[in-house]
């Protein structure tokens, strides 16, 4: 998971609450368009939960505080408030079979979260493991990690997936410095190159890789 810093909400979607829009079930055609975009921009294309890349063909339109159609503390403004609103995966949906196999938004349905993509504390939380876990010491983001949105599901690859980009980056490392200590200036270069957008993207699966590098930084 990335830490995501929001910016000002679509003019199409602010036109759109001027125009009398309260809820996001009204929301559609070209101004919900114009809010996947926003949000792809801003997460450089990857999902808000599990960082699988995704597209204006797949992605899902997520509300971090979750729509409760039958709760008392249902609020319709939430649900049209742009801060309120990720970029996901369509959260193994077309191949998981059985919920289980589910991932993401998917999976999470409406349980609260304590993780927030939008808080670099709790970002900074969030730690690997060599063979591709994603967890946390902090047991309610643990929760949210492994069982709320289940982005270790075996399932989905997720955790086969963020194996492979950390594998990536420590063959490239020892490929440069083969036998050697890789100096404090290279790792800090290459952390900057993944904590920026290439061409509007992240790379895939860049949070394991950022919490690699700033490990190894941390250590030299």
């Amino acid at each position: 998971m990335l830490y995501i810093e929001k910016e000002q909400e679509p003019n199409e979607l602010i036109q759109e609450k001027r125009k009398g829009l309260t809820d996001y079930s009204n929301l559609s055609g070209k101004p919900k368009e114009a809010v996947q975009v926003s949000l792809l921009e801003e997460q450089g294309c990857l999902c808000a939960y599990c960082m699988r890349r995704i597209s204006l063909e797949n992605v899902q339109i997520e509300h971090y505080l979750p729509q409760h159609p039958q709760s008392e503390n249902y609020d319709p403004a939430l649900t049209i408030d742009y801060r309120n609103m990720l970029a996901v995966c369509s959260g193994n949906k077309k191949q998981a079979g059985k919920f289980e196999n589910l991932t993401c938004d998917q999976h999470r349905k409406n349980t609260p979260l304590t993780v927030d993509p939008l808080d670099r504390t709790s970002i900074d939380k969030i730690k690997y493991k060599t063979d591709g876990t994603i967890y946390s010491d902090d047991p309610a983001i643990n929760k949210d990690l492994d069982s709320t949105l289940n982005l270790n599901c075996p399932a989905s690859y997720l955790k086969a997936n963020r194996k492979a980009a950390l594998d990536r980056i420590k063959r490239e490392l020892h490929d440069k410095f083969p036998g050697k200590k890789v100096p404090k200036q290279q790792l800090e270069r290459m952390l900057k190159q993944f904590q920026a957008k290439t061409n509007g993207r992240y790379a895939e699966f860049a949070g394991v890789i950022i919490w690699y590098l700033k490990r190894q930084i941390a250590r030299v």
